[in-house]
């Protein structure tokens, strides 16, 4: 299978002024989640991010525009793959240690996440085998349970 750029992993669409719909086009629908950016007064708002297997905050540059809370409509991967590159996290209380500290398990990935689940693969050095979510690097959390 062929391997995709990650300049043309995101596709991006704005609705209106205020609300875009980011996807993953070469992830398979059953198993894309629908990201939403939307612009705020004082703030963003990021409903979901995606499986994380290109890095939402370096290819998709309206994310980082400003301030920005990133929402966890759930925690399966493919919903909050990208949550550790925000500072700001927020999910429903009963999945905060989950995002907190995702594994292949808890997060699904195991069993779903193989190759094909994908009609293109992400760029190297990405493996179905190896996936996991990412969990954020800093020791005090700031994953806010809604």
């Amino acid at each position: 299978m062929q391997r995709i750029s990650a300049e043309k992993w995101y596709q991006v669409r704005c609705l209106d002024d205020d609300v875009t719909a980011i996807t993953e086009p070469f992830i398979q629908e059953f198993y894309r989640c629908n990201i939403w950016h939307v612009r705020g007064r004082d703030r963003d708002m990021l409903v979901d991010s995606g499986m994380g297997v290109v890095s939402l905050r370096e290819y998709v540059p309206l994310v980082t525009d400003r301030d920005l809370i990133a929402v966890a409509s759930h925690t399966h991967f493919d919903h909050i793959g990208c949550h550790h590159e925000f500072e700001c996290r927020a999910v429903h209380s009963a999945e905060a240690d989950l995002l907190a500290n995702p594994t292949r398990e808890n997060t699904l990935a195991d069993p779903y996440v193989t190759d094909d689940i994908f009609d293109g693969l992400p760029p190297e050095p990405y493996c179905s085998k190896c996936y996991a979510v990412k969990r954020r690097r800093r020791h005090v959390s700031s994953t806010m349970a809604i």
